[in-house]
């Protein structure tokens, strides 16, 4: 038998060595290599230089109806990552709904409407407008299309009064002589809905202008006990005699502390709340039940009853408007939508 030579042999290792070698590099760069999009790192290129595209057509409904609970998701897809605005306006009330995002895709994840405004006014049975923008595109269009308010959102809450079913049986008003105050309806001004409660005049020797006092038809609100997550919340407006120190608004939370039904001013707590002048549009006043007992201080309120702040006894909420007697012209504000909510500030 033969058997290969020396130099074959050498020739042959030789050439063995180098195939492994460059194996060893190939297989080495194949694991460096990243082919998952997700995990790369840095911007994409596409992002920060591509062309700017709208990919598909905004779809949207004719009309909707929010009180059934749903929601309008917006559905769209652009060509890149980039800054988007979505703005919701409605025809008659004015009010608006702003959802921002910068994602490529936008779907329910990232832009669905339940019907509600980012402050008050609320949005009523109307018309509203809907424009889609790009900031950061120059030359990108705005997409605009019209959805039609077949039913308003449902609020969660106990809703006091909005002033949409008059006055009520138990209510006290006060006003003085020269001034008007009662339900102003079909203004088009209201927080929400039709009607809201107006005070106007010109009392050149008080600072009270007037007060509505609101109590329950039956023995209580039916609010609940624990104060600690629950909210009180109203919107005011400021319309004439205006300023940080010319005009505010003073609740009064009267609790039935012996429960026999009325009110005692010197047995019973009476906790007190001023809202000042901030600015002209509708404001959200918002209270947490619970700091009703503290001063503006922080220091525990000493009232005439247990001074502890509990829901499930007040009868009475008092709004009372007061006003710069030395300032020489009317003085005029508006009150609407008084709810109760739990752990949150209410949503308009």
């Amino acid at each position: 038998m033969e058997y290969p030579s020396l130099t074959y042999y050498l020739i042959y290792t030789s050439r063995m060595k180098k195939y492994v070698f460059i194996w060893i590099i190939l297989m080495f760069f194949a694991g460096c290599r990243k082919d998952d999009s997700a995990n790369f790192e840095g911007p994409d290129l596409n992002d920060l230089y591509g062309p700017f595209s709208i990919m598909t057509d905004l779809e949207l409904p004719n009309q909707f109806d929010f009180s059934t609970g749903g929601s309008i998701a917006f559905s769209l897809e652009i060509s890149k990552q980039t800054n988007w605005v979505i703005e919701i306006t409605g025809q008659s009330s004015g009010a608006k709904r702003i959802i921002q995002g910068k994602e490529r895709i936008i779907s329910a994840d990232n832009a669905s409407w339940k019907g509600g405004a980012d402050q008050f006014p609320s949005f009523g049975l109307e018309s509203a407008i809907v424009s889609i923008s790009f900031p950061e595109e120059e030359g990108a269009i705005t997409l605009y299309d019209t959805i039609e308010i077949k039913g308003l959102k449902i609020d969660d809450g106990i809703l006091i009064t909005s002033f949409e079913s008059g006055m009520g049986t138990n209510w006290n008003v006060f006003n003085q002589t020269t001034t008007s105050g009662g339900i102003n309806c079909n203004s088009g001004m209201a927080a929400k809905g039709q009607c809201s409660y107006v005070w106007d005049g010109l009392v050149p020797w008080d600072w009270a202008v007037g007060s509505v006092m609101i109590k329950p038809d039956s023995t209580n609100f039916g609010l609940p006990s624990n104060a600690n997550n629950l909210f009180f919340n109203m919107a005011v407006k400021f319309i004439s005699n205006i300023g940080t120190t010319n005009s505010f608004i003073q609740f009064w939370f009267d609790e039935d502390d012996n429960g026999d039904g009325v009110f005692d001013e010197d047995s019973e707590d009476r906790f007190i709340y001023e809202y000042w002048y901030k600015d002209n549009n509708w404001q959200l006043v918002s209270i947490n039940y619970a700091d009703l007992m503290y001063d503006e201080d922080g220091e525990p309120r000493q009232l005439n009853g247990n001074s502890l702040p509990e829901p499930s006894k007040l009868i009475g909420i008092n709004v009372f408007f007061l006003a710069n007697k030395d300032n020489p012209e009317r003085s005029k504000a508006e009150v609407d939508h008084i709810i109760f909510t739990t752990n949150q500030s209410y949503k308009p």
